[in-house]
């Protein structure tokens, strides 16, 4: 049988292994495929070898968990959240401004600073990050952690906010609506109480329905925070617009 090298360090390679022992290089590296590429590139990015459909069900179903386990050290195992959240927020805005999916239609701001904001979705929600782990910060403050920290847990599901209000852009199309009702966006911000509430119970521990409770007052005092700063911004912007 002939002996292997790895093909970057020039080291003897064992049969069964996966790896070379000298440097830590996979040992089936061969001919550049689209496979490797995108490997490269959530490797790259995230710094991990996960599954995504694996990792966004676990999202969707222990959000809270996953941040706490990466919080406590835990990291190999998850996709990084602030690079994740850059990432699908960036798609996201890429679909709204190409679908033309109007989902700011009903945030009661005038026709400029919609117009501003739809084109810069993504700064819209980025900027939700530390407003929301700031009010999370103030509603739990026995919680013993960071601003950096509370951000975990704030990144996780706004990617997950991210990636639903992706799939509701096609959904729409498909019920030809390309403006959602307003019936619709309150559904989808009572679910997002609801599911940031539920990712807070499992991240912070403690009683589970005090938590939940305090979690979705988080969201909902992130919210009320974000829209004061917008509505504030729109009568600045109507204000110089009109002199």
């Amino acid at each position: 049988m002939t002996d292997r090298h790895c093909l970057n360090c020039d080291a003897r390679i064992a049969s069964p292994a996966r790896f070379c022992m000298n440097c830590g290089q996979r040992t089936d590296t061969g001919r550049l495929t689209v496979r490797d590429v995108v490997r490269d590139l959530m490797h790259t990015f995230v710094n991990v070898e996960r599954g995504p459909v694996a990792f966004a069900w676990a999202l969707l179903t222990r959000p809270g968990v996953v941040a706490r386990e990466y919080v406590q050290g835990r990291r190999r195992r998850h996709y990084g959240p602030f690079a994740t959240l850059v990432v699908l927020v960036g798609l996201t805005a890429l679909a709204i401004n190409w679908s033309g999916f109007q989902a700011l239609s009903h945030d009661g701001l005038g026709s400029g600073p919609t117009d501003l904001l739809q084109h810069h979705f993504n700064v819209l929600i980025l900027v939700q990050l530390p407003i929301l782990a700031g009010a999370c910060a103030a509603l739990f403050p026995g919680a013993g952690l960071t601003l950096s920290e509370h951000m975990v847990l704030v990144a996780y599901t706004l990617s997950m906010r991210a990636v639903v209000l992706m799939l509701a852009i096609p959904a729409a199309y498909l019920a030809s609506a390309t403006t959602p009702g307003r019936v619709s966006v309150y559904a989808y911000w009572a679910a997002w109480y609801v599911y940031f509430g539920w990712a807070a119970s499992q991240f912070y521990g403690g009683a589970r329905l005090q938590a939940w409770s305090r979690g979705a007052a988080a969201a909902a005092l992130g919210h009320a925070a974000i829209v004061g700063v917008l509505m504030a911004a729109s009568a600045g912007y109507e204000a110089w617009s009109t002199r």
